[in-house]
């Protein structure tokens, strides 16, 4: 029984050449801008402004993540997997790898970071991070976060 030829890529390789090594002169780790999804205390501007320590407070764009629901740890929401439910908050697009650690200062240990596909206003969908909850689930309780209610307070 006679084998077919060998594919082109095959052929490719068997005619040698180098395989491909890295570039040590290019960073791999290398910061790129990123759109992160917030649905608490940092939808507000002013809030988050403090927390990345910007001059001015930050433009935000409406969204939503489908897939998770929100939960509560004491005043805070705590987002969790939940296939088909939705959860609407902002978007923010990350200018920094100080940002990025600010975000995680202010985050706690209670949460990690997670990627997760954002829908914005218009429909487009991006990949972005957001926080999800991180720690043990009977710490939370049913209820919803009124970003209203949590800036009033903050007055108070």
């Amino acid at each position: 029984m006679t084998m077919p030829p060998p594919s082109l890529m095959v052929r490719k390789f068997l005619m040698g050449g180098e395989p491909w090594k890295p570039d040590p002169n290019f960073d791999y780790n290398a910061f790129r801008k990123e759109l992160y999804f917030f649905y608490g205390t940092l939808m507000d501007p002013s809030t988050l402004a403090e927390v990345l320590d910007l001059k001015e407070p930050p433009v935000l764009r409406p969204a939503k993540i489908i897939g998770y629901k929100c939960m509560l740890w004491g005043p805070y929401p705590a987002l969790i997997d939940a296939p088909g439910e939705v959860v609407h908050g902002v978007v923010y697009e990350v200018q920094s790898p100080k940002e990025k650690r600010c975000l995680q200062q202010y985050e706690t240990d209670h949460y990690r970071e997670a990627r997760c596909l954002i829908q914005l206003e218009d429909g487009t969908k991006k990949t972005g991070r957001t926080f999800k909850w991180d720690e043990d689930f009977s710490l939370l309780r049913e209820g919803s976060f009124d970003l209203k209610d949590w800036l009033q307070g903050k007055k108070e």
